[in-house]
């Protein structure tokens, strides 16, 4: 498998919202991974997990639970003038139920640092921070590999269905939903403000 550069990726890893239909390597899927777990985390309690849906029925079933999430929230038919960000998303919520994997990221509260007893509720978000560190881990690393993926988390609408669905027990909560797969069209530069606006120095407002 080519890859690129650590910086090439950062600096190229817009959200994606059109995949091609073709098949993810299991491989790649494995290296994805394995990047992930090897991000910084507290304590080094590493309170994730992983689920990976390849089954074209589960896809679909996950799809269109996030596709009615989110169409109950945002409307099934667009807006006049919806932003283009909206617009994207609302392109991949129509084709969710079509990618050609899908990655779970939840948190597993029994491995977590605070005392968890196995019945109890969950205090919801409690490990993000760890969390979002393995899931930025991911996407650097399915960029590296020519893979693309969109942060999503509409279906936290419908998360007790999709955790009976996947079997999912009640102490793990569930953070992201992240489609994986080729890119329709090319990866092309991030549209962010540039660093020079929201960089102090020993002060802040000090962009000196």
């Amino acid at each position: 498998m080519a890859e690129i550069g650590l910086f090439e990726a950062i600096y190229s890893q817009p959200q994606i919202t059109r995949y091609r239909p073709d098949p993810v390597p299991r491989e790649a899927i494995d290296k994805i991974l394995d990047a992930a777990t090897k991000a910084p985390n507290g304590g080094n309690r590493q309170p994730w997990e992983f689920i990976v849906i390849t089954d074209r029925d589960l896809i679909t079933k996950v799809g269109q639970l996030y596709q009615d999430a989110w169409f109950e929230t945002l409307g099934a038919t667009p807006p006049p003038n919806e932003p283009p960000v909206y617009h994207s998303a609302r392109y991949l919520a129509h084709h969710m139920p079509e990618v050609p994997v899908m990655i779970l990221v939840c948190a597993d509260h029994t491995l977590g640092s605070a005392p968890y007893t196995l019945g109890e509720p969950i205090v919801r978000g409690r490990y993000a921070s760890s969390i979002w560190l393995a899931v930025q881990n991911l996407f650097l690393a399915a960029r590296a590999l020519g893979l693309g993926t969109r942060l999503t988390t509409a279906h936290l609408r419908r998360e007790e269905e999709i955790k009976a669905l996947l079997g999912i027990p009640d102490h793990v909560e569930t953070m992201a939903l992240i489609p994986l797969g080729y890119p329709q069209g090319k990866f092309s530069a991030t549209a962010r403000r540039p660093a020079t606006e929201v960089t102090s120095y020993n002060q802040y407002g000090n962009r000196a």
